[in-house]
């Protein structure tokens, strides 16, 4: 590290290196404690004696000081997604950092690496890996291999198309009403030449790949940290996409005139729902692209969040489901903890596919139809059922991270 008095040039320089790693960070779903830490620990490892960081979901604003000299830049943030590898990847960069054995110069270099590498699972695999993933929420909701051949289908064809439309750059809402024709059409008209019995549950898997469950979570994570702004605009975002996907399935029944709701049924055995449960995440941990050593411990942790929801409730059949949401998340974190430190990645990179499985989507997309077609009081219901579900993932996810990040626990970071 730099102990000598940097010049304004100097600081300026470092700011822009710091802010470069938030921005990245930023741009492929780290949340926002994630990306102020980083910036700051990349400014002190290159001499700044303090940083003063604010970050939002579409910008970083931050103050690098050192000795008498002080330097402010904005970098706004205009495209994001998820891509678990980079985040891990800038993390690693960031201990190097602190080592001190790069310079400014060299870490420019390497950031720039890290934010134009390809995926590391490519385009093929990632649409085998979303249609299998939805074929096996089609067996989670009681739909049989029918249903989960057509929603697999139907879902690869629209993460495919949402891979052409993104190397096209078109807007995000503009492409999910697009992949969300595609993939319900899809799913709607194989459900009707397979013959399965129920077309609605098909139609409703066919269509997951789309929840935004990151953002749904991730915003009241912000809310219960006292990050306002953030929430707020997070919980705007998640209910755009929402509400666009709902508008696309909308427009799919309407213009086929078939009368379907999005429903569900009996659960398989449990053993057999929590090896389902372990095959969804996987497929959401290659989408989400996270570093191959990672998959395998994503899976485990996906497998035993939902291990817990559904033990939960039978070993509790008084317990609301929040209340068994809540346990999920709590033990998403408590096993995430460990395997994050033993891997020496981010918390995020084994909590973000192991919750995805657990959002309520289909609950979220109801919520939409229904208020769609003018059924108030039932879609008010779906929205509150909504809305209390996802609060008691966020809160089980963040009440678990506040106790295991406390100096006393045995795998504190």
């Amino acid at each position: 590290m730099e102990t000598r008095t940097l010049s304004s040039q100097e600081l300026g320089e470092v700011l822009a290196v710091a802010l470069r790693a938030g921005q990245i960070m930023l741009e492929n779903g780290a949340n926002m404690a994630r990306v102020e830490e980083a910036v700051t620990r990349f400014g002190t490892a290159l001499g700044a004696e303090r940083l003063d960081v604010f970050a939002t979901p579409t910008g970083i604003v931050t103050t690098a000081l050192c000795q008498e000299q002080h330097r402010t830049r904005i970098v706004r943030v205009v495209r994001t997604g998820i891509d678990l590898n980079r985040v891990a990847a800038v993390n690693t960069l960031a201990e190097r950092a602190g080592s001190g054995e790069l310079s400014r110069a060299q870490l420019r270099e390497e950031l720039e690496r890290i934010a134009h590498a390809p995926r590391r699972f490519g385009d093929v695999p990632t649409v085998l890996a979303v249609g299998a993933a939805c074929a096996c929420f089609a067996l989670l909701f009681g739909g049989g291999a029918a249903d989960a051949a057509v929603a697999g289908v139907a879902a690869a064809a629209g993460q495919a198309l949402r891979e052409v439309l993104g190397r096209l750059q078109m807007g995000r809402l503009a492409s999910t009403f697009l992949v969300t024709v595609l993939a319900a059409g899809l799913g709607l008209v194989g459900a009707r030449v397979v013959g399965t019995p129920s077309p609605g549950l098909s139609l409703a898997a066919s269509v997951l790949l789309l929840v935004p469950g990151v953002l749904m979570v991730s915003s009241v994570a912000d809310l219960f940290r006292g990050d306002t702004l953030s929430g707020l605009a997070r919980a705007t975002s998640a209910a755009l996409v929402i509400s666009t996907v709902g508008a696309g399935l909308f427009v799919v029944l309407l213009v086929s005139g078939v009368d379907l709701a999005l429903a569900t049924l009996e659960p398989p055995p449990f053993w057999l729902a929590t090896l389902l449960g372990l095959a969804s995440t996987t497929g959401f941990a290659v989408l989400f692209d996270v570093p191959r050593r990672a998959l395998l411990p994503c899976a485990l942790v996906g497998a035993v969040g939902y291990a817990v929801r559904g033990g939960s409730v039978l070993l509790a059949p008084s317990l609301p489901p929040e209340g068994a949401m809540f346990l999920a998340g709590f033990a998403i974190v408590l096993l995430s903890e460990p395997i994050s430190y033993a891997l020496r990645m981010p918390t995020s990179i084994f909590v973000i596919p192991g919750f995805i499985p657990l959002v309520p989507g289909v609950l979220a997309f109801r919520t939409v139809m229904e208020l769609a077609e003018q059924d108030y009081s039932a879609g008010t219901a779906s929205l509150v059922q909504t809305a209390l579900r996802v609060g008691a993932l966020a809160a089980g996810i963040g009440t678990s991270q506040a106790l295991t990040r406390r100096k006393w626990w045995p795998v504190t970071k």
